[in-house]
């Protein structure tokens, strides 16, 4: 059953309707901070899988505007004659009211998306000041009485938010921060979601360096979701649409090191945390990171920890640090 991991059943934001659409799911949901019914807005994570499939929008609040931060798994929506499909690294943005939009769940493969609820109160507060730079409907929403206007959005993933995840679900601040600093987040992803983009005023020099940005973050993206059957050069660079030499020469200009390095330096990363937390032995780490050489594995984790990966951490070479990314 999937229940928050530090909220019981008869927590505040979780109405009985709620309880019931996450009866007999194999996953986790779990509230991340604030909350919809007491403070206008709440953020919530899920990661789960179904054996049939989900009516998903039996979760939904009525009468908020909802954003959805899909990244893996797949869903669909309808407000409207026409289902829109939800894939994985998109947004899905809607308003909730009495069953709608109408939202599934497919059975077979794991969920893991991160939902905002806000209600019309919270957006007033924030952004009233910018209402003439917000997206018509996020207007229509914040000056509506009773059932909110349908609205149903499906976005690409912004690339500074692809790699958000695991930040969100740990933060790097001190337990009294957190509220301030999750709080600082939702802004951060609702000021990327809801406002008019300045595409058609932007000079070509800073859409250039934009796009390259944005080219990089995909691609860490794509490597660290998938560490031991990474993406080839060739594949990344179709996903973002350039050459595999520019996106090799682009990558090392904005990482500091090269597609391979990165990989590299990430499989390690990914297997010290492993090792670290007592979930893994030596083989069982190199495995899951894409090592198929425990030579390999070793040589690689003591040029960039500092050790042997059987003494870590416990021991440390006097003088060694290990290394760390720009990206």
């Amino acid at each position: 059953m999937l229940w928050p991991d530090n909220l019981s059943p008869s927590s505040a934001d979780s109405t009985p309707v709620e309880q019931a659409a996450w009866k007999g799911v194999n996953g986790v949901w779990r509230p991340l901070d604030g909350s919809f019914f007491d403070g206008g807005v709440s953020i919530e994570w899920h990661d789960f899988r179904v054996d049939s499939d989900m009516d998903w929008s039996r979760s939904f609040h009525p009468g908020c505007l909802e954003i959805c931060l899909n990244f893996s798994g797949a869903g669909t929506l309808q407000d409207g004659p026409v289902e829109r499909q939800l894939e994985s690294s998109q947004v899905a943005i809607y308003t909730t009211h009495s069953g709608r939009p109408k939202a599934k769940r497919p059975a077979g493969s794991w969920h893991r998306f991160l939902t905002l609820e806000m209600g019309r109160e919270f957006l007033r507060t924030h952004f009233e000041a910018s209402r003439d730079r917000l997206k018509e409907p996020v207007v229509r929403f914040m000056d509506s009485i009773g059932a909110p206007p349908p609205w149903l959005e499906i976005i690409p993933l912004p690339p500074s938010l692809l790699g958000a995840r695991m930040e969100l679900l740990q933060p790097p601040v001190p337990e009294a921060a957190r509220s301030m600093w999750y709080r600082a987040k939702v802004l951060e992803i609702l000021a990327q979601t809801l406002f008019v983009t300045d595409s058609a005023n932007e000079l070509f020099c800073h859409r250039h360096q934009r796009q390259n940005r944005e080219r990089v973050d995909r691609v860490c993206y794509l490597i660290e979701r998938d560490l031991e059957n990474p993406p080839s050069l060739e594949m990344l660079a179709q996903e973002v649409g350039c050459s595999p030499f520019h996106l090799s020469r682009v990558f090392a200009e904005q990482a500091g090191v090269s597609i391979p390095k990165y990989l590299r330096m990430k499989r390690i990363e990914r297997a010290a945390e492993l090792l670290k937390s007592g979930k893994a032995n030596v083989t069982e780490a190199a495995m899951s990171v894409g090592y198929n050489s425990l030579s390999a594995f070793n040589k690689a984790f003591v040029e960039q920890m500092g050790c042997c990966p059987g003494l870590y951490p416990a021991v440390r070479i006097p003088g060694r640090r290990a290394k760390s990314s720009k990206a």
